[in-house]
């Protein structure tokens, strides 16, 4: 019924058309904006303090959370063993909140998740399951942190340019090895910094999301003119 429809990632625009390929064609990808924060105070960085933020009501967060602490950290302190884990996050059950222990901090409920992004030297999304663009992810990237992530995690950062400012692994070693090359390399994590900034600064504000949106608000009017339908 719909002249055009929108989805936040190719991986969205692939499932509706799997579902339906007749509509492939009518299908725009518009990937989220959000009002960019001030970016990170590089002063407030805390040499070898890794973030894992979350809401823990969403099951892929204590999916990844669970991950991260038992088979990715473990690899982690193996070679940076005084590297620290912070997993902040809104009502974590107690399944996540057992996740604490040498090398890892678990906070619930925090007022503000400001002080525990500026801290973190590295943040990490490695998320396995769900689907859709991951607003932590962004939000990292808004602030200007280096981020590690997996392919899944990174959906709707490839729409714009070929390499986003994402470290982006998959399996248990490969996310510890991208993690640590980040420790081991203040400057080229920095670097990573700043283009995260410069990246959501290009395709990710207000007003770039608008844009993006009334351009395909006007081709679905320009093709609705055609024959009395101008739906989205």
């Amino acid at each position: 019924r719909f002249d055009l429809l929108q989805g936040l990632t190719k991986g969205d625009a692939e499932n509706l058309a799997a579902r339906a390929p007749e509509i492939a064609p009518q299908i725009r990808i518009n990937p989220f904006g959000l009002v960019l924060p001030p970016p990170a105070d590089p002063r407030r960085e805390e040499e070898h303090s890794l973030l894992f933020a979350g809401t823990f009501s969403h099951p892929p967060n204590r999916d990844a959370a669970g991950w991260l602490a038992r088979e990715i950290m473990p690899r982690v302190l193996a070679r940076h063993p005084e590297a620290r884990l912070r997993i902040v996050g809104q009502a974590p059950p107690p399944e996540v909140r057992a996740l604490a222990g040498p090398g890892v901090e678990v906070l619930a409920d925090v007022p503000s998740m400001r002080p525990h992004l500026e801290a973190a030297s590295v943040v990490l999304a490695p998320v396995r399951t769900g689907g859709g663009m991951r607003m932590k992810v962004l939000q990292a990237l808004a602030a200007g942190k280096a981020t590690v992530t997996t392919p899944r995690g990174a959906e709707g950062f490839d729409v714009f340019e070929p390499d986003p400012p994402l470290a982006i692994a998959d399996g248990s070693e490969a996310i510890a090895a991208a993690v640590c090359a980040l420790l081991d390399e203040p400057e080229r994590r920095r670097e990573m910094a700043r283009r995260a900034r410069a990246f959501t600064e290009r395709h990710h504000t207000p007003g770039a999301w608008a844009a993006r949106l009334e351009n395909v608000y006007a081709e679905a009017i320009a093709a609705g003119s055609q024959d009395g339908r101008r739906q989205v």
